[in-house]
């Protein structure tokens, strides 16, 4: 199933994604990329969220395919169709690529091919993706900012779950 969500993700960006001016995204591309893999390495053996499948086998096979698939492709649809100069619309933008990607994991969590571990839920993902989309467009903008502003988020998210250091490899 997730391997059907990638296909869909990557249709979307061919389809409604700016192709052409991929550079002006790239940065923020793998910004994405780099928190996702962190998150993956820090919690690897305290999990807060787990994807399973039927096709690939393993959360780690389906972290990498939505890291290296699902996030670039949705990270450039958000970015190149994000409207300008009307603040209205923004917020709408934004609060609409939140609700998709709340949607998107309930669809997964009720099908069974999503967990949730360690006192996680889907209202702290729904916080997770209010905080992530500014920061994807800060990042986008302002760069350096993105990155000192994540450090304290990550700490927080570090502290509040309790993901212990002994768990760590």
């Amino acid at each position: 199933m997730h391997i059907i969500g990638q296909f869909l993700w990557i249709f979307a960006a061919w389809r409604w994604g700016d192709w052409r001016n991929w550079r002006n995204y790239q940065s923020t591309l793998l910004f994405m990329i780099v928190f996702s893999l962190l998150y993956d390495v820090l919690s690897y053996n305290y999990s807060l969220w787990i994807f399973s499948d039927f096709i690939l086998p393993t959360h780690t096979l389906n972290s990498l395919a939505v890291t290296f698939i699902g996030f670039p492709c949705s990270v450039l649809l958000f970015l190149s169709r994000f409207p300008k100069n009307n603040r209205i619309k923004q917020l709408i933008y934004v609060s609409f690529w939140v609700v998709l990607y709340i949607a998107i994991e309930y669809f997964f969590v009720v099908i069974g091919l999503f967990h949730y571990y360690h006192g996680w839920n889907i209202w702290w993902s729904a916080l997770l993706d209010a905080t992530l989309f500014p920061m994807l467009l800060l990042h986008h903008k302002k760069p350096l900012a993105a990155y000192i502003i994540s450090v304290p988020i990550i700490i927080f998210y570090f502290l509040f779950f309790n993901l212990p250091i002994s768990k760590m490899k």
